[in-house]
Protein backbone atom coordinates (compact mmCIF):
# COMPACT_ATOMS: atom_id res chain seq x y z
CA UNK A 1 0.00 0.00 0.00
CA UNK A 2 1.43 3.75 -0.72
CA UNK A 3 1.59 5.84 2.00
CA UNK A 4 1.42 8.91 1.96
CA UNK A 5 4.16 11.49 1.43
CA UNK A 6 5.60 12.91 5.11
CA UNK A 7 4.59 17.02 4.66
CA UNK A 8 7.73 19.12 3.27
CA UNK A 9 8.96 22.13 5.45
CA UNK A 10 9.17 25.08 4.02
CA UNK A 11 11.81 25.79 1.84
CA UNK A 12 14.46 28.64 3.03
CA UNK A 13 14.42 30.87 -0.23
CA UNK A 14 16.27 34.78 -1.62
CA UNK A 15 14.41 37.43 0.40
CA UNK A 16 13.62 39.34 -3.06
CA UNK A 17 14.10 37.44 -6.20
CA UNK A 18 14.90 39.30 -9.16
CA UNK A 19 16.15 38.02 -12.83
CA UNK A 20 19.90 38.19 -12.19
CA UNK A 21 19.06 36.63 -8.76
CA UNK A 22 15.97 33.99 -9.75
CA UNK A 23 14.07 32.15 -6.65
CA UNK A 24 13.68 28.40 -6.64
CA UNK A 25 9.72 27.54 -6.08
CA UNK A 26 7.12 24.55 -6.12
CA UNK A 27 7.10 24.88 -10.04
CA UNK A 28 10.74 25.99 -10.92
CA UNK A 29 12.11 29.20 -10.74
CA UNK A 30 10.77 32.70 -10.32
CA UNK A 31 11.70 35.73 -11.89
CA UNK A 32 10.76 38.89 -10.69
CA UNK A 33 10.92 42.45 -12.73
CA UNK A 34 11.41 45.48 -10.36
CA UNK A 35 8.75 48.19 -11.20
CA UNK A 36 8.78 49.65 -14.46
CA UNK A 37 8.52 53.81 -13.77
CA UNK A 38 6.45 54.82 -16.43
CA UNK A 39 5.22 51.53 -17.38
CA UNK A 40 5.66 49.26 -20.48
CA UNK A 41 5.29 50.02 -24.33
CA UNK A 42 3.46 46.84 -26.71
CA UNK A 43 6.50 45.90 -27.33
CA UNK A 44 8.02 45.27 -24.26
CA UNK A 45 4.38 43.33 -22.87
CA UNK A 46 4.97 41.06 -26.73
CA UNK A 47 8.67 40.44 -24.99
CA UNK A 48 7.18 39.57 -21.37
CA UNK A 49 4.19 37.08 -22.83
CA UNK A 50 6.60 35.50 -25.51
CA UNK A 51 9.31 34.79 -22.57
CA UNK A 52 6.50 33.05 -20.42
CA UNK A 53 4.67 31.37 -23.05
CA UNK A 54 8.16 29.68 -24.49
CA UNK A 55 9.83 29.36 -21.22
CA UNK A 56 7.73 29.83 -17.81
CA UNK A 57 4.74 28.30 -16.94
CA UNK A 58 2.36 31.05 -19.39
CA UNK A 59 1.56 33.21 -16.57
CA UNK A 60 2.86 36.57 -15.32
CA UNK A 61 2.14 37.84 -11.86
CA UNK A 62 1.46 41.26 -11.03
CA UNK A 63 2.36 42.26 -7.05
CA UNK A 64 1.44 43.92 -4.19
CA UNK A 65 4.87 46.59 -5.36
CA UNK A 66 3.76 46.87 -8.78
CA UNK A 67 6.57 44.23 -10.10
CA UNK A 68 6.26 41.97 -12.46
CA UNK A 69 6.97 38.23 -12.91
CA UNK A 70 7.41 35.22 -14.33
CA UNK A 71 7.15 31.37 -13.08
CA UNK A 72 8.26 28.00 -13.73
CA UNK A 73 11.12 28.97 -15.14
CA UNK A 74 13.80 25.29 -15.55
CA UNK A 75 17.13 26.07 -14.52
CA UNK A 76 18.35 25.08 -17.73
CA UNK A 77 16.08 27.97 -19.02
CA UNK A 78 17.45 30.99 -17.01
CA UNK A 79 20.01 31.75 -19.16
CA UNK A 80 17.73 32.16 -22.10
CA UNK A 81 14.83 34.05 -20.14
CA UNK A 82 17.42 36.45 -18.85
CA UNK A 83 18.43 37.12 -22.43
CA UNK A 84 14.83 36.78 -23.62
CA UNK A 85 13.68 39.69 -21.36
CA UNK A 86 16.86 42.02 -21.52
CA UNK A 87 15.61 43.98 -24.75
CA UNK A 88 13.24 45.37 -22.22
CA UNK A 89 15.13 47.47 -20.30
CA UNK A 90 13.82 45.99 -16.76
CA UNK A 91 16.95 43.24 -16.09
CA UNK A 92 19.96 44.38 -14.24
CA UNK A 93 23.05 41.70 -15.00
CA UNK A 94 23.96 42.36 -11.43
CA UNK A 95 21.92 40.92 -8.82
CA UNK A 96 22.91 43.45 -5.95
CA UNK A 97 22.38 46.75 -8.51
CA UNK A 98 18.91 44.82 -9.06
CA UNK A 99 18.05 44.01 -5.34
CA UNK A 100 18.12 47.61 -4.33
CA UNK A 101 15.70 49.11 -6.94
CA UNK A 102 12.50 49.00 -5.15
CA UNK A 103 11.02 51.91 -5.87
CA UNK A 104 7.24 52.12 -6.80
CA UNK A 105 6.00 55.81 -8.50
CA UNK A 106 2.14 56.97 -8.73
CA UNK A 107 1.07 55.40 -12.08
CA UNK A 108 -0.27 57.81 -13.73
CA UNK A 109 0.78 61.47 -12.14
CA UNK A 110 1.65 62.97 -16.00
CA UNK A 111 -1.98 62.31 -17.05
CA UNK A 112 -3.92 63.05 -13.68
CA UNK A 113 -4.54 67.09 -13.54
CA UNK A 114 -5.01 66.64 -9.74
CA UNK A 115 -1.53 64.72 -9.60
CA UNK A 116 1.88 66.59 -9.20
CA UNK A 117 3.66 64.58 -11.91
CA UNK A 118 6.47 62.14 -10.37
CA UNK A 119 7.62 60.17 -12.63
CA UNK A 120 11.18 61.97 -13.84
CA UNK A 121 11.94 62.26 -9.67
CA UNK A 122 11.16 58.62 -9.06
CA UNK A 123 13.56 58.00 -11.74
CA UNK A 124 16.29 60.31 -10.12
CA UNK A 125 15.29 57.89 -6.70
CA UNK A 126 15.90 55.17 -8.20
CA UNK A 127 19.27 55.81 -9.88
CA UNK A 128 20.50 57.47 -6.86
CA UNK A 129 20.15 54.41 -4.45
CA UNK A 130 21.44 51.86 -6.87
CA UNK A 131 24.05 53.91 -7.80
CA UNK A 132 25.37 55.05 -4.15
CA UNK A 133 28.05 52.64 -3.48
CA UNK A 134 26.95 53.42 0.48
CA UNK A 135 23.91 51.50 -0.20
CA UNK A 136 25.07 48.21 -1.17
CA UNK A 137 24.11 46.33 2.18
CA UNK A 138 20.42 47.82 1.75
CA UNK A 139 18.44 45.01 2.63
CA UNK A 140 16.71 43.66 -0.34
CA UNK A 141 13.16 44.45 0.44
CA UNK A 142 13.08 47.90 1.75
CA UNK A 143 11.18 49.57 -1.08
CA UNK A 144 10.61 53.69 -1.59
CA UNK A 145 7.26 54.92 -2.71
CA UNK A 146 6.89 58.35 -4.62
CA UNK A 147 3.77 59.14 -4.89
CA UNK A 148 2.22 62.17 -6.83
CA UNK A 149 -1.61 62.01 -5.65
CA UNK A 150 -4.74 62.29 -7.54
CA UNK A 151 -7.16 59.95 -8.57
CA UNK A 152 -4.60 57.06 -8.59
CA UNK A 153 -2.66 58.06 -5.42
CA UNK A 154 -0.37 55.81 -3.71
CA UNK A 155 -0.90 57.00 -0.02
CA UNK A 156 -2.37 53.84 1.30
CA UNK A 157 0.18 52.13 0.08
CA UNK A 158 2.89 51.20 2.79
CA UNK A 159 6.77 52.02 2.27
CA UNK A 160 9.72 51.79 3.91
CA UNK A 161 10.47 55.42 3.18
CA UNK A 162 8.11 57.45 1.03
CA UNK A 163 7.69 61.25 -0.65
CA UNK A 164 4.71 62.45 -0.83
CA UNK A 165 3.37 65.88 -2.42
CA UNK A 166 2.77 68.78 0.19
CA UNK A 167 -0.35 70.13 -0.52
CA UNK A 168 -0.35 73.87 -1.69
CA UNK A 169 3.52 73.68 -0.98
CA UNK A 170 4.16 73.58 -4.68
CA UNK A 171 6.70 70.90 -6.25
CA UNK A 172 7.50 70.02 -2.51
CA UNK A 173 7.41 66.47 -0.74
CA UNK A 174 7.44 65.40 2.81
CA UNK A 175 9.95 62.21 3.52
CA UNK A 176 8.65 59.75 5.86
CA UNK A 177 9.49 56.48 7.10
CA UNK A 178 7.64 53.07 7.84
CA UNK A 179 4.05 53.28 6.60
CA UNK A 180 1.08 55.13 4.55
CA UNK A 181 0.82 58.74 4.32
CA UNK A 182 -1.30 58.72 6.93
CA UNK A 183 0.52 56.56 9.43
CA UNK A 184 4.27 57.49 8.20
CA UNK A 185 6.54 58.71 10.53
CA UNK A 186 7.47 62.31 9.00
CA UNK A 187 11.28 62.74 8.64
CA UNK A 188 11.30 66.41 7.03
CA UNK A 189 10.34 68.39 4.06
CA UNK A 190 12.55 67.94 0.80
CA UNK A 191 11.83 70.07 -2.70
CA UNK A 192 11.59 67.86 -5.68
CA UNK A 193 15.63 68.82 -6.69
CA UNK A 194 16.80 67.78 -3.19
CA UNK A 195 14.79 64.42 -2.85
CA UNK A 196 16.98 62.39 -4.38
CA UNK A 197 20.01 62.85 -2.21
CA UNK A 198 17.81 63.45 0.74
CA UNK A 199 16.60 59.60 0.58
CA UNK A 200 20.00 58.41 -0.06
CA UNK A 201 21.03 60.20 3.35
CA UNK A 202 18.58 58.96 4.95
CA UNK A 203 19.17 54.89 3.89
CA UNK A 204 22.66 55.55 4.78
CA UNK A 205 21.53 56.68 8.38
CA UNK A 206 19.65 53.59 8.21
CA UNK A 207 22.56 51.35 7.07
CA UNK A 208 24.61 52.92 10.07
CA UNK A 209 22.46 52.26 12.73
CA UNK A 210 22.13 48.81 11.92
CA UNK A 211 26.10 48.77 11.95
CA UNK A 212 25.92 49.10 15.57
CA UNK A 213 22.80 47.92 16.81
CA UNK A 214 21.81 43.90 17.63
CA UNK A 215 20.17 42.61 16.33
CA UNK A 216 19.87 45.33 13.70
CA UNK A 217 16.70 47.01 12.81
CA UNK A 218 15.56 45.33 9.46
CA UNK A 219 12.98 47.74 7.77
CA UNK A 220 12.64 51.53 8.57
CA UNK A 221 10.28 51.28 10.62
CA UNK A 222 11.56 49.11 13.38
CA UNK A 223 14.65 50.98 13.18
CA UNK A 224 12.12 54.21 14.34
CA UNK A 225 12.77 54.96 18.38
CA UNK A 226 15.38 52.94 18.10
CA UNK A 227 19.04 54.44 19.49
CA UNK A 228 20.40 56.43 16.65
CA UNK A 229 16.92 56.89 14.48
CA UNK A 230 17.50 60.76 15.12
CA UNK A 231 20.04 60.53 12.17
CA UNK A 232 17.63 59.19 9.73
CA UNK A 233 15.64 63.01 9.72
CA UNK A 234 17.04 66.08 7.52
CA UNK A 235 19.13 68.14 8.76
CA UNK A 236 19.19 71.75 8.76
CA UNK A 237 15.74 73.83 8.04
CA UNK A 238 14.53 71.36 5.98
CA UNK A 239 14.13 69.42 9.42
CA UNK A 240 11.19 71.45 10.20
CA UNK A 241 8.19 69.80 11.12
CA UNK A 242 6.53 69.77 7.61
CA UNK A 243 3.32 70.36 5.87
CA UNK A 244 0.47 68.40 5.61
CA UNK A 245 -0.42 65.61 2.70
CA UNK A 246 -3.31 66.13 1.03
CA UNK A 247 -5.89 63.39 1.91
CA UNK A 248 -3.49 61.78 3.71
CA UNK A 249 -6.52 59.65 5.56
CA UNK A 250 -8.48 58.95 2.35
CA UNK A 251 -8.28 55.71 1.50
CA UNK A 252 -7.94 54.48 -2.19
CA UNK A 253 -10.82 52.59 -3.58
CA UNK A 254 -11.19 50.20 -6.54
CA UNK A 255 -13.26 52.68 -8.26
CA UNK A 256 -11.17 55.57 -8.17
CA UNK A 257 -9.06 54.11 -11.11
CA UNK A 258 -11.01 51.17 -12.45
CA UNK A 259 -12.79 51.74 -15.93
CA UNK A 260 -12.61 54.96 -17.59
CA UNK A 261 -10.71 57.84 -16.43
CA UNK A 262 -12.14 61.48 -16.76
CA UNK A 263 -11.40 62.68 -20.22
CA UNK A 264 -10.16 58.69 -21.25
CA UNK A 265 -6.68 59.63 -20.24
CA UNK A 266 -6.88 55.88 -18.99
CA UNK A 267 -8.86 52.38 -18.29
CA UNK A 268 -8.17 50.75 -15.60
CA UNK A 269 -8.44 47.09 -14.96
CA UNK A 270 -7.50 44.25 -12.39
CA UNK A 271 -7.23 40.70 -13.08
CA UNK A 272 -8.08 38.83 -9.77
CA UNK A 273 -5.17 37.45 -7.66
CA UNK A 274 -2.99 39.30 -10.21
CA UNK A 275 -2.41 36.43 -12.98
CA UNK A 276 -2.34 37.91 -16.47
CA UNK A 277 -2.22 35.03 -19.20
CA UNK A 278 0.53 35.34 -21.44
CA UNK A 279 -1.69 34.69 -24.77
CA UNK A 280 -4.01 37.34 -22.64
CA UNK A 281 -0.63 39.94 -22.45
CA UNK A 282 -0.31 39.24 -26.02
CA UNK A 283 -3.59 40.15 -27.30
CA UNK A 284 -3.45 43.13 -25.63
CA UNK A 285 0.04 44.03 -26.43
CA UNK A 286 -1.47 43.72 -30.59
CA UNK A 287 -4.77 45.90 -29.50
CA UNK A 288 -2.61 48.48 -28.56
CA UNK A 289 0.32 48.46 -30.72
CA UNK A 290 -2.05 50.44 -33.67
CA UNK A 291 -4.00 52.35 -31.05
CA UNK A 292 0.07 53.61 -29.89
CA UNK A 293 -1.05 52.87 -25.96
CA UNK A 294 0.98 51.66 -23.24
CA UNK A 295 0.96 49.66 -19.57
CA UNK A 296 1.25 51.43 -16.65
CA UNK A 297 1.65 48.87 -13.11
CA UNK A 298 0.38 49.66 -9.93
CA UNK A 299 0.59 47.86 -6.84
CA UNK A 300 -2.91 47.25 -6.74
CA UNK A 301 -2.88 43.90 -9.47
CA UNK A 302 -3.79 46.39 -11.52
CA UNK A 303 -3.17 47.81 -15.07
CA UNK A 304 -4.10 50.89 -16.51
CA UNK A 305 -4.37 51.33 -19.86
CA UNK A 306 -2.95 54.88 -21.51
CA UNK A 307 -2.29 56.80 -24.62
CA UNK A 308 -6.07 54.99 -25.60
CA UNK A 309 -8.45 57.79 -27.48
CA UNK A 310 -11.25 58.11 -26.05
CA UNK A 311 -13.76 56.95 -28.95
CA UNK A 312 -11.59 53.45 -28.36
CA UNK A 313 -12.25 52.76 -24.84
CA UNK A 314 -15.42 50.82 -25.13
CA UNK A 315 -13.67 48.83 -27.41
CA UNK A 316 -10.65 48.09 -24.78
CA UNK A 317 -13.11 47.77 -22.31
CA UNK A 318 -14.49 44.54 -23.99
CA UNK A 319 -11.65 43.06 -24.70
CA UNK A 320 -10.16 43.40 -20.81
CA UNK A 321 -13.63 41.70 -19.91
CA UNK A 322 -12.71 38.77 -22.52
CA UNK A 323 -9.54 38.40 -21.41
CA UNK A 324 -11.22 37.85 -17.53
CA UNK A 325 -10.29 41.12 -16.10
CA UNK A 326 -12.28 42.97 -13.70
CA UNK A 327 -13.38 46.84 -14.83
CA UNK A 328 -16.22 47.30 -12.40
CA UNK A 329 -15.88 48.40 -8.36
CA UNK A 330 -18.69 45.98 -7.80
CA UNK A 331 -17.36 42.79 -9.01
CA UNK A 332 -16.74 40.49 -6.02
CA UNK A 333 -13.28 39.22 -7.35
CA UNK A 334 -11.93 42.23 -5.97
CA UNK A 335 -12.53 41.54 -2.83
CA UNK A 336 -10.59 38.11 -2.49
CA UNK A 337 -6.83 38.13 -2.04
CA UNK A 338 -4.73 34.36 -2.54
CA UNK A 339 -1.14 32.96 -2.53
CA UNK A 340 -0.22 31.35 -5.25
CA UNK A 341 -0.96 27.57 -3.27
CA UNK A 342 -0.71 24.24 -5.47
CA UNK A 343 1.32 23.45 -7.29
CA UNK A 344 3.18 26.45 -8.13
CA UNK A 345 4.30 26.45 -4.17
CA UNK A 346 6.12 23.64 -2.52
CA UNK A 347 5.01 24.98 0.96
CA UNK A 348 1.50 24.99 -0.13
CA UNK A 349 -1.38 22.78 1.66
CA UNK A 350 -4.38 23.63 -0.90
CA UNK A 351 -4.74 25.52 -4.36
CA UNK A 352 -5.57 28.82 -3.02
CA UNK A 353 -6.72 30.55 -6.04
CA UNK A 354 -9.18 28.12 -6.83
CA UNK A 355 -10.19 28.08 -3.27
CA UNK A 356 -10.56 31.74 -3.06
CA UNK A 357 -12.48 32.36 -6.34
CA UNK A 358 -15.20 29.73 -5.59
CA UNK A 359 -15.32 31.31 -1.86
CA UNK A 360 -15.68 35.09 -2.59
CA UNK A 361 -18.69 34.35 -5.16
CA UNK A 362 -20.22 32.53 -1.79
CA UNK A 363 -19.95 35.79 0.62
CA UNK A 364 -21.98 39.05 -0.97
CA UNK A 365 -22.81 40.21 2.20
CA UNK A 366 -19.16 40.26 3.60
CA UNK A 367 -17.74 41.39 0.42
CA UNK A 368 -20.44 44.33 -0.38
CA UNK A 369 -19.73 45.57 3.34
CA UNK A 370 -15.62 45.72 2.82
CA UNK A 371 -14.94 42.87 4.25
CA UNK A 372 -11.69 41.13 2.37
CA UNK A 373 -11.34 36.81 1.60
CA UNK A 374 -8.01 35.71 1.73
CA UNK A 375 -7.07 32.30 1.52
CA UNK A 376 -3.33 31.63 2.26
CA UNK A 377 -1.93 28.15 1.66
CA UNK A 378 0.54 28.18 4.48
CA UNK A 379 1.46 29.79 7.88
CA UNK A 380 3.48 31.96 6.01
CA UNK A 381 0.75 33.75 4.96
CA UNK A 382 1.74 35.25 1.68
CA UNK A 383 -1.83 35.98 0.61
CA UNK A 384 -2.12 38.48 3.03
CA UNK A 385 -1.89 42.38 1.86
CA UNK A 386 -1.48 45.21 4.57
CA UNK A 387 -5.22 46.52 3.79
CA UNK A 388 -7.21 45.39 5.92
CA UNK A 389 -9.53 48.03 6.63
CA UNK A 390 -12.81 47.02 6.79
CA UNK A 391 -12.24 43.49 8.39
CA UNK A 392 -10.81 40.07 7.17
CA UNK A 393 -12.14 36.44 6.83
CA UNK A 394 -8.48 34.42 6.39
CA UNK A 395 -8.38 30.39 5.59
CA UNK A 396 -5.07 29.34 6.77
CA UNK A 397 -3.94 25.45 5.66
CA UNK A 398 -1.55 24.06 8.07
CA UNK A 399 -0.84 20.26 7.50
CA UNK A 400 -2.35 19.68 11.22
CA UNK A 401 -5.51 21.02 10.44
CA UNK A 402 -6.29 24.24 9.02
CA UNK A 403 -8.43 27.91 10.31
CA UNK A 404 -10.48 30.22 9.59
CA UNK A 405 -9.98 33.61 11.37
CA UNK A 406 -12.06 36.78 10.94
CA UNK A 407 -10.19 40.04 12.04
CA UNK A 408 -11.89 43.30 12.47
CA UNK A 409 -8.85 44.95 13.45
CA UNK A 410 -5.39 44.41 13.92
CA UNK A 411 -4.90 42.31 17.46
CA UNK A 412 -8.49 41.73 17.34
CA UNK A 413 -9.67 38.28 15.93
CA UNK A 414 -11.86 35.28 16.22
CA UNK A 415 -10.26 31.74 15.04
CA UNK A 416 -11.53 28.55 14.25
CA UNK A 417 -8.81 25.87 13.85
CA UNK A 418 -8.52 22.41 13.19
CA UNK A 419 -10.44 22.05 10.90
CA UNK A 420 -10.65 20.00 7.18
CA UNK A 421 -10.42 21.73 4.19
CA UNK A 422 -14.54 21.14 3.70
CA UNK A 423 -14.97 22.28 7.22
CA UNK A 424 -12.83 25.31 6.61
CA UNK A 425 -15.05 25.90 3.61
CA UNK A 426 -18.35 25.51 5.44
CA UNK A 427 -17.43 27.83 8.27
CA UNK A 428 -16.90 30.60 5.55
CA UNK A 429 -19.96 30.14 4.09
CA UNK A 430 -21.66 30.08 7.98
CA UNK A 431 -19.94 33.76 8.61
CA UNK A 432 -21.96 34.70 5.87
CA UNK A 433 -25.00 33.33 6.75
CA UNK A 434 -24.72 34.68 10.15
CA UNK A 435 -23.42 38.27 9.41
CA UNK A 436 -25.72 41.00 10.86
CA UNK A 437 -23.78 43.90 10.15
CA UNK A 438 -25.87 47.37 10.28
CA UNK A 439 -25.49 50.19 7.35
CA UNK A 440 -22.13 52.07 8.24
CA UNK A 441 -21.37 49.74 11.22
CA UNK A 442 -17.55 48.69 11.36
CA UNK A 443 -16.91 44.92 12.10
CA UNK A 444 -15.83 45.42 15.27
CA UNK A 445 -18.75 47.48 16.64
CA UNK A 446 -20.98 44.52 14.89
CA UNK A 447 -18.74 41.97 17.01
CA UNK A 448 -19.01 43.64 20.37
CA UNK A 449 -22.68 44.22 19.67
CA UNK A 450 -23.76 40.71 19.21
CA UNK A 451 -20.67 39.86 21.69
CA UNK A 452 -18.49 36.71 21.00
CA UNK A 453 -20.78 33.98 22.45
CA UNK A 454 -24.15 35.12 20.24
CA UNK A 455 -21.67 35.49 17.38
CA UNK A 456 -20.31 31.93 17.94
CA UNK A 457 -23.43 30.21 18.40
CA UNK A 458 -24.76 32.48 14.83
CA UNK A 459 -22.29 30.81 13.00
CA UNK A 460 -22.82 27.33 14.58
CA UNK A 461 -26.27 27.56 13.91
CA UNK A 462 -25.68 28.56 10.40
CA UNK A 463 -23.18 25.60 10.25
CA UNK A 464 -25.91 23.14 11.39
CA UNK A 465 -28.88 24.61 9.22
CA UNK A 466 -26.14 23.69 6.07
CA UNK A 467 -25.53 19.83 7.63
CA UNK A 468 -29.33 19.53 7.91
CA UNK A 469 -29.84 20.29 3.84
CA UNK A 470 -27.01 18.51 3.19
CA UNK A 471 -28.67 15.63 4.81
CA UNK A 472 -32.21 16.29 3.05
Amino acid sequence: MNRPAAPQPPRVRGACPGVAAPMATGDGYLLRLRHPIGGLGAAAARVLADTARRLGNGELELTLRGNLQLRGVAAGDLDAARAALAPTGLVDAQAEREARRNVLAAPVPDLDPEAVDVLALARAVSAAIVDAPALRGLPAKVGVVVDGGGRASLRGVPADLRLDPLAGAGPRFRLAAGGTAATATPLGEVSAQHAPAAVVRTLCAFLEQRAVLDPPPGRLRDALGMPGSEALRLPGAERETPGAVANADTPVRAGDWLGVAAGGASVGAVFPFGVIQADWLERLAAWLEPHGGGLRLTPWRALLVTGVAADAAPELQQLLWELGAVTEPADRRLAADACVGRPGCASAHIAARSEAAALVQRMPALAASGVRLQVSACDKRCAAPPRTDGGVVEWIARPDGHAVVLRSRPGAALEWSGLTPAQARARIAALERAFQRNAGEELQTMLERIGPEAWNAAVDAALCEEDERDGD
